[in-house]
């Protein structure tokens, strides 16, 4: 296991990074849809839609980062999308942090395991996501690029960079999200600090997630069981490897900067599940 010097290291230099381009100051480009749509959502998700790749498909966003129970071994969705772990683990712990494709053994991440494989942690039952086996998945890497980068949207804006409640991160705005809801400021541009947008708790709860939008904390990362960078950066694993590599892709984000790039896959990262649309 890489000490922890050498992990901030490979943070700061992560390498193969595919950089975000699109950058717009306002969210005039187009015309905010006056009906935002209501669904029929699964337990445990946020009710707004994001396309995910050319076809028109689309997914539905867990209500909050994966977690896992050591002594338990109970699988969850963080009560809030803002919440996070930052402290050091013990047996009977909460974690949040996992290493790439661990879903079969998410205690992997504290040990020098075999990481060549990938098992998707949405294989297993969630008790507050419908606590059925193989109903969520991660999004492969061109799916987060779709949702970060490509998306068409009603109001053209597909993300921001943020603050909910005190936590930084990014806020992901679904396919028909009427921008009359809220001013965002600084919308679909990875180059602008985290306080380009200050939210409270309630404008949150009922502008934002009311209306479909999904929060991704900056939860830092995990070497062994070393928990560092929580509120700084915010790191969420794909589904895709690199090939003939120990690397696999990941949304990696900072203030100042959002990519899709490679890193290790014996660090624990965060996880965010989606559901097919039916």
């Amino acid at each position: 296991m890489k000490n922890k010097s050498f992990i901030i290291s490979l943070l700061i230099l992560l390498v193969l990074c595919v950089v975000l381009v699109s950058c717009k100051k306002d969210n005039t480009s187009a015309a905010s849809n006056p009906n935002t749509p209501t669904y029929n959502n699964p337990e445990g998700s946020i009710n707004g839609l994001f396309t995910v790749n050319e076809s028109g498909n689309q997914v539905y966003f867990s209500k909050g980062n994966l977690q896992y129970n050591i002594s338990t071994n109970i699988w969850r969705f963080a009560e809030h999308q803002y919440d996070y772990t930052d402290q050091n683990l013990y047996d009977d712990d909460w974690m949040d942090l996992f290493g790439w494709g661990t879903g079969d053994n998410p205690k992997n991440v504290l040990i020098e395991g075999d990481y060549s494989s990938f098992t998707d942690w949405g294989n297993n039952a969630l008790f507050n996501g419908g606590n059925t086996v193989g109903v969520w998945r991660t999004l492969t890497k061109e799916e987060w690029l779709y949702v970060i980068d490509v998306r068409n949207t009603s109001s053209g804006i597909r993300y921001s960079k943020a603050q909910v409640e005190g936590i930084n991160g990014i806020i992901l705005l679904p396919d028909f999200w009427n921008d009359e809801i809220y001013n965002l400021n600084n919308t679909n541009c990875f180059s602008v600090d985290f306080d380009s947008n200050v939210i409270n708790l309630l404008d949150w709860l009922t502008k934002f997630e009311a209306n479909g939008a999904v929060f991704l904390p900056a939860a830092g990362f995990r070497n062994n069981y070393v928990v560092g960078a929580g509120g700084v950066i915010g790191n969420y694993w794909s589904a895709t490897s690199i090939s003939d590599s120990s690397l696999a892709w990941l949304v990696l984000f900072g203030n100042d900067n959002l990519s899709v790039g490679g890193n290790h896959r014996w660090f624990g990262y965060s996880v965010r599940l989606v559901y097919d649309k039916e």
